[in-house]
C-alpha cells in the first residue's frame, strides 16, 4: 500500500482521512476524529488500513458500483468464465419485473454502442459509472420468469418487514433478457445487496459462501480470517462474533419468513446465499439471498425439509471452516455453540412453523412451540391467583391462593424410568419368541408407554405393537413393565426430570402472591429423592405433600386428606394426569379449576380422538410464551418487575443498534414540540372543567379554590392508587397556608437517583432519556391546569437521591442531575421548580451539622442489621433464606416495623440494579441475561459454574445493598426527613397510603421514569419499559443531540421507520458524502407523540 493510493482511496470514498508519514518514519492516519493520528506501522497494507478504519468508526460515505465491484474481484475470480455472445436488439425480448423502470436502467448498463446486448454462458459483469449488473444464464424463458416473480415477493416482504429486513437482504433481479431464437434466458442481476444498509451509505458488498471460506495460503478460509479480524470489539470473543454475524443471521431469517410470512426460504446453500459485507470488510450481520427459485409460498413439509437440509449443509460448512481458523477453538465446541444458537432461534415457534419443522429433517427436534390453548389457560390460572391475591389485601383472613400440581407424570416426567422398564420387558416370551424388538429401542416408537393400565391399552394400539404381535399376553407385558418400572424406586426416581416449564411457572404464581402445593404419589420414605429432583431443576423449597405409609384408600382419596392437613386453602387449580384425582380434588375444593396433563410422547388414558369430560382444559408442559402474538405487533410488557418477564427466552436483538435512528437536533425537537403542544391542550381542558366546576374566579373563597385543585390533582393522568386516599381535608392541611397567603403551593417529589442501567436489562445508559423529560413535561401539565383554577399554581421541588440509598460516583449524579435540569427548562418550568439533591436541601432545612451526624447514624444501623442477620446466606438456597428473613425482621427491635418488614421485597427489587461483573470479550447484556435468566437458582446445571458465582455475586451485592437501603431509611424516619417541609403536597410514587397523593409521572406504566428506558409505543403515547424487553419485541433505538450518541434517547417500533432515500427504493442510488445515512423515524408518527391520558 503506497500513500497516494491510500489517499486516493480516503478521498474518493469521503472518508475525511489521510494517510501521511510521521517524524518516526512511520505511517499514520490522520484527520478529525484521528487525534494526534492512529499509527498503521512501518510498512502496512489495505488490512491494516481497514482496520484503523474501524477503530475509528469510518465508513466509506461515497457510492460508487464501479469501486464497489472491483471491490468484490479482489476477493475472489470473476465467475465470467465461458464468455458471453452479442445479442443483437432485434432478438431480444425483454422481461421486466413491477420495477419496470430499474429492469430498463439495467438494460441500459449493458447495452452496447452496437444496441447489442452479451448474452452470458455463464456469467458475467458490466460494470459502469452508473450501476454494476451481473448477466446470468437462468434456462428457459419461465425460469426467468419464476425467478422475477420470487424475487418481486421476497423483496416487497423483506422492505416491508423491519425484523426481517435487519438479517436478510436481497440481489435485486428486475429484468431478464430473452434470445428469441433460442428460448435461452439471462437474468439481470443488480449486485449491492437491498434494502440498503443504512449504516453503510458507501454501499455494501455480497461475498458468497466460496468467496468467504476459500482458502488462504495457510489453508484456512482467508476472507473469513479477515472479516472476523475486522471486527470492531477486538475483545469480543471471536466465536461469540462468528454466531451473530453468520450463524444467527440465517437462522433468524429463516425463522421469520416461515413464522411471519408463511414463505419458505430453501435456497440458503452456495448457490443461493451469500454474505454482507461492507467496504472496510465488516460483516453487516445480514444474508443476501441470490435464488429466488427456490422460494416457497405457503410450504410444504417435504419443502421444508429439503430447505431445512441446505441451511445445515451450510452451518456445517461455516462451522468446519470456523473451526480452522484458531487452534484453541475444537470442532466440537464450535458444534456446540452452534447447536445452542440453533435451539434459542428455534424455540416458541408459531404452532404451523413447528408443525412444518416436525417432519424427517435435521432439525426437528430442535422445533419448538407452545400452543395457545395452553398458553391461555395457565396464563387464566395466574390471572385467577392475581385476582385473589387482590381480594386477600383486602381481607386479611382469606388464606393464600394456591395451585395444586401433581407430581407422577405431571410435574415429573418419568422419562429414563420408562425407557429402561421398556427395555427391560423386550426379551423373548410367548407369541415374541425372538422378543419385542421395539421395547429394546423404545425411542424410536410413536409413543411410549406408562404404568397406568389404562394409557397402557392405548399405547399398545397407537404403537402398532399389538398388531404385529397379535398373540403375546400385553397384560402380563404391562404387569412385568409396572414392576421394572417401580423397581429400586429411591434409586431411580433421581432420574425424573421435571415437565418443561414447571420451575417458571412456580415462580410466577409465587411473583402473583400464591403458591404452590405438589401432590406425590410416593409415599413419605420418598421425600427426599423427590425434593432433590425439584431443587435441582430450580424448584426449591416447595410444598410437598406425599402419601402416608399406612394409607390403605385410594390414593385421590389419601391426597385430599393429606391436602386438608395444610389448613385452610383457597385451591385456584388443580394440575393432575389422572381423572380421579381431578374429579376428587375438584369434589373437595369446588372453585378449583381441573386442568388435564398429558405429557408429550407418553401414552395418556384418554384416546386422542376423545375429549376430556371432568377438565376444563388439557395442557402438555407448563411453558407460557414469553411474549405476546407476534400478529398483536410490538407491544410494551406493562411489568412492574424483571422478574414478571422470562428473561432468558427474549431474544437480545443486538443488530438493532445498526438500524437505530438519528434525529436532527430539529428533528428532536419537534418531537418535544409535540408533547408538550397536547400536554398545554390537556392542561387547559382540565383546567376550564374544574373552574367551571367550581365556578371560580377572581372573587373566589380559598375553600372553593381548594376544593378546586383537589379536582385537579386527582384527575385519571396525574393520581396514582384510589381517590379516597387524598381527600379535600388533606390538601386543605398541605396547600391551605399557601393558598390563603396567594403564594405557590409547594409541592415536593423524592426520586430522579440515576438511570438503572449497571446490567443493560432495564436502560443502555446512566443519563435521563425521554422518559424523564416525558415526566417533566407531565409536571408542566399539572402546574398549567392547576394555575387555571389557582393562578399562583406550583413551585415543584424535585429532591433527587442518587446518592442518598447507595454510593454512587459522583460524576454520574451530577451528569444526571444537569441533564434533569435541562428537560426542566426545555418543559418551560425552569422558573417553578428546584432540582437538588436531598441531603443538600436536608443539610440547609435540618442543621449544618447533619451530614456527619447521618453518616455516624447509618453506620451503626448497618452494623446492627448485619449482626442480626450474620447467621443467614443469601447463597443458600436464597428464597428459602429470604423467607426466614422476612419471619426473623417481624420480631426484630432497634428498627421500624413498617421499615425492617421490607427486607424480602426491596432485596427481590434491587436485585436487579446492582452491578454486574462481565467477564473479558463477553456482551454485558449478553451475560446479564444469562445470569438473570434464572437468578435465584443457583444449583442449575444447565449453565456454567462461572454463570452460577456471578449469580452468587449480584445476590451478596443486593443483600449489601438492602441493609444499608434499610438503614437509611431508619436514619431518615428518625432525622423527620419527610417533615423537611412544614406544608408542602407530598406527591408519593409508589407505596401509596392514606394522606399521601399518588402521583403518576407517564400513566399506564408500571415502572418509574429512571427504572427503564424511554418510548414511543405503537400508538404514540411516552412510556417506559425495560431496553431488554422492547429489543425482544422488536423495538429501535433513536438518538438524538439533545442526550448525545453514547445513549438512546428513546426507543421506537422499527415499523415506524423508514429508510433514508426515495420511498420504495428497491436499491441503492446515487449517493455522495453530505447524504445522510440510515433511518428515520416515520414523521406522521413523530408528530402524534404524546403523553397517556390514564
Amino acid at each position: 500500500m503506497t500513500i497516494p493510493a491510500a489517499n486516493a482511496l480516503l478521498s474518493d470514498g469521503g472518508y475525511g482521512l489521510w494517510v501521511e508519514r510521521s517524524a518516526h518514519g512511520t505511517l499514520r492516519l490522520s484527520g478529525a476524529g484521528a487525534g494526534a493520528g492512529l499509527p498503521l506501522g512501518g510498512e502496512p497494507n489495505w488490512s491494516d488500513l481497514y482496520r484503523a478504519l474501524i477503530r475509528l468508526r469510518r465508513t466509506r460515505r461515497v457510492f460508487d458500483p464501479a469501486w464497489l465491484h472491483r471491490l468484490t474481484r479482489s476477493l475472489t475470480a470473476d465467475r465470467g468464465a465461458g464468455g458471453s455472445v452479442p445479442l443483437p436488439a432485434d432478438r431480444l425480448d425483454l422481461l421486466t419485473s413491477a420495477q419496470r423502470q430499474l429492469a430498463e436502467d439495467c438494460l441500459a448498463a449493458v447495452t452496447g454502442p452496437n444496441r447489442s446486448v452479451p448474452f452470458p454462458a455463464e456469467q458475467i459483469t458490466v460494470s459502469g459509472p452508473e450501476r454494476t449488473v451481473q448477466l446470468q444464464a437462468t434456462g428457459p424463458r419461465e425460469r426467468a420468469l419464476r425467478q422475477l416473480r420470487g424475487w418481486e415477493r421476497l423483496s416487497s416482504i423483506v422492505e416491508s418487514d423491519p425484523d426481517l429486513r435487519m438479517h436478510c437482504a436481497t440481489l435485486p433481479v428486475p429484468a431478464a433478457v430473452v434470445d428469441t431464437a433460442t428460448g435461452s434466458a439471462a437474468l439481470t442481476r443488480i449486485t449491492e445487496p437491498a434494502p440498503a444498509h443504512p449504516t453503510h451509505p458507501g454501499g455494501t458488498i455480497a461475498a458468497d459462501l466460496s468467496t468467504l471460506l476459500h482458502p488462504g495460503n495457510d489453508g484456512a478460509p482467508g476472507l473469513l480470517r479477515v472479516v472476523l479480524d475486522n471486527r470492531f470489539e477486538r475483545r469480543e470473543d471471536q466465536l461469540e462474533y462468528f454466531l451473530e454475524r453468520f450463524v444467527r443471521p440465517l437462522l433468524r431469517a429463516f425463522r421469520l419468513a416461515l413464522d411471519a410470512h408463511r414463505i419458505g426460504l430453501f435456497a440458503l446453500d452456495e448457490t443461493g446465499v451469500a454474505f454482507e459485507l461492507s467496504p472496510e470488510l465488516q460483516a453487516t450481520g445480514r444474508i443476501v439471498l441470490t435464488d429466488y427459485l427456490r422460494v416457497s409460498h405457503e410450504p410444504t413439509r417435504a419443502e421444508v425439509a429439503t430447505g431445512v437440509r441446505a441451511l445445515v449443509a451450510t452451518l456445517d460448512e461455516l462451522s468446519a471452516a470456523f473451526s480452522q481458523l484458531d487452534a484453541g477453538q475444537r470442532e466440537s465446541r464450535v458444534r456446540r455453540a452452534v447447536d445452542r444458537v440453533i435451539a434459542e432461534e428455534l424455540r416458541y415457534l408459531a404452532p404451523h412453523t413447528a408443525e412444518l419443522l416436525s417432519g424427517e429433517q435435521p432439525l426437528r427436534y430442535y422445533a419448538h412451540t407452545v400452543p395457545e390453548s395452553q398458553d391461555a389457560v395457565l396464563k387464566s390460572v395466574l390471572d385467577r391467583v392475581q385476582q385473589r391475591t387482590r381480594r386477600r389485601r383486602w381481607d386479611g383472613r382469606l388464606p393464600q391462593p394456591a395451585v395444586i400440581i401433581d407430581l407422577g407424570l405431571c410435574g415429573l416426567v418419568p422419562l429414563q424410568r420408562v425407557l429402561d422398564a421398556a427395555r427391560a420387558v423386550s426379551g423373548p416370551r410367548p407369541g415374541a419368541p425372538e422378543g419385542i424388538l421395539e421395547l429394546a429401542g423404545p425411542g424410536a416408537l410413536p409413543v411410549l408407554p406408562t404404568h397406568s393400565t389404562g394409557a397402557w391399552r392405548n399405547f399398545v394400539e397407537l404403537s402398532g405393537l399389538g398388531k404385529r404381535y397379535p398373540t403375546v399376553d400385553w397384560n402380563e407385558v404391562h404387569a412385568d413393565f409396572v414392576r421394572a418400572f417401580l423397581a429400586r424406586p429411591r434409586e431411580k426416581l433421581r432420574t425424573d426430570s421435571v415437565n418443561a416449564g414447571l420451575a417458571r411457572f412456580v415462580w410466577d404464581v409465587r411473583d402473583a402472591g400464591g403458591r404452590v402445593v405438589f401432590c406425590s404419589g410416593h409415599r413419605e420414605r420418598f421425600r427426599e429423592p423427590t425434593e432433590e429432583v425439584l431443587a435441582a431443576a430450580g424448584v426449591p423449597d416447595a410444598t410437598l405433600v406425599c402419601l402416608p405409609e399406612d394409607g390403605g384408600r385410594p390414593r385421590s382419596e389419601l391426597k385430599v386428606a393429606k391436602l386438608r392437613e395444610l389448613g385452610e386453602l383457597d385451591v385456584v387449580a388443580v394440575f393432575d394426569d389422572e381423572p380421579a384425582n381431578r374429579i376428587a380434588m375438584t369434589k373437595e375444593f369446588g372453585e378449583a379449576l381441573a386442568i388435564a396433563v398429558e405429557v408429550p410422547g407418553l401414552a395418556t388414558e384418554r384416546p386422542p380422538d376423545q375429549p376430556v369430560v371432568d377438565a376444563e382444559a388439557v395442557i402438555a408442559t407448563f411453558e407460557t410464551t414469553p411474549r405476546p402474538a407476534a400478529r398483536i405487533g410490538p407491544r410494551l410488557s406493562n411489568t412492574h418487575s424483571l422478574e414478571e418477564l422470562q428473561i432468558g427466552a427474549l431474544r437480545k436483538n443486538r443488530l438493532a443498534q445498526h438500524w437505530a435512528v438519528h434525529l436532527t437536533e430539529q428533528e428532536s425537537r419537534a418531537i418535544l414540540h409535540s408533547v408538550l403542544a397536547d400536554v398545554d391542550r390537556a392542561a387547559a381542558r382540565t383546567g376550564r372543567g374544574a373552574a367551571a366546576k367550581f365556578g371560580i374566579d377572581d372573587r373566589s373563597a380559598p375553600e372553593q379554590v381548594l376544593a378546586a385543585m383537589h379536582h385537579v390533582f386527582t384527575r385519571k393522568q396525574f393520581i396514582k392508587g384510589s381517590r379516597s386516599h387524598y381527600q379535600p381535608a388533606d390538601l386543605r392541611r398541605d396547600a391551605g397556608p399557601f393558598v390563603r397567603r396567594g403564594e405557590p403551593v409547594e409541592v415536593v417529589l423524592l426520586g430522579f437517583p440515576v438511570k438503572q442501567c449497571l446490567n443493560r436489562l432495564k436502560a443502555a445508559g446512566p443519563l435521563p432519556d425521554f422518559a424523564e423529560f416525558g415526566g417533566m413535561a407531565r409536571l408542566r401539565e399539572l402546574q398549567r391546569a392547576v394555575s387555571a383554577v389557582y393562578p399562583p399554581g406550583l413551585h415543584f421541588n424535585i429532591l433527587t437521591d442518587g446518592r442518598h440509598f447507595r454510593s454512587r460516583p459522583h460524576a454520574i449524579t451530577e451528569a444526571y442531575q444537569k441533564k434533569l435540569r435541562e428537560y426542566v427548562d426545555l418543559v418551560g418550568i425552569g422558573d417553578r421548580t428546584t432540582v437538588a439533591d436531598i441531603d443538600t436541601v436536608a443539610e440547609q432545612r435540618l442543621g449544618p451539622g447533619l451530614p456527619k451526624e447521618r453518616i455516624a447514624l447509618i453506620g451503626r444501623y448497618r452494623q446492627m442489621l448485619a449482626e442480626s442477620l450474620s447467621r443467614f446466606d443469601i447463597t443458600d438456597n436464597p428464597l428459602r433464606t429470604l423467607e426466614r428473613v422476612h419471619l426473623h425482621t417481624a420480631t426484630m427491635t432497634g428498627f421500624r416495623p413498617q421499615i425492617i418488614g421490607l427486607f424480602r421485597e426491596i432485596l427481590m427489587s434491587l436485585v436487579y440494579s446492582v452491578p454486574v461483573v462481565v467477564p473479558p470479550g463477553t456482551d454485558r447484556l449478553e451475560w446479564s441475561t444469562v445470569v438473570y435468566a434464572d437468578i435465584y437458582n443457583l444449583a442449575d446445571r444447565s449453565v456454567s459454574a462461572k454463570v452460577r458465582q456471578a449469580r452468587c455475586a449480584v445476590l451478596r451485592r443486593a443483600w449489601h445493598a438492602v441493609v444499608r437501603y434499610l438503614a437509611t431509611m431508619q436514619v431518615d424516619e428518625e432525622f423527620g426527613y419527610e417533615r423537611m417541609f412544614p406544608n408542602r403536597v407530598r406527591l408519593t410514587l409508589s407505596a401509596v397510603r392514606e394522606g399521601c397523593l399518588g402521583f403518576t409521572y407517564l400513566g399506564g406504566s408500571g415502572l418509574l421514569p429512571w427504572q427503564g428506558t424511554g418510548v414511543l409505543d405503537a400508538r404514540g403515547n411516552v412510556a417506559v419499559d425495560f431496553a431488554i424487553s422492547l429489543l425482544d419485541q422488536g423495538f429501535v433505538p433513536v438518538y438524538s443531540p439533545l442526550l448525545g450518541p453514547r445513549q438512546p434517547w428513546l426507543m421506537v417500533p422499527a415499523q415506524r421507520t423508514h429508510l433514508t432515500g426515495p420511498a420504495g427504493a428497491a436499491v441503492p442510488a446515487q449517493r455522495v458524502a453530505s447524504t445522510p445515512p440510515g433511518i428515520r423515524l416515520d414523521p406522521d408518527f413523530a408528530a402524534r407523540a404524546r403523553l397517556r391520558r390514564k
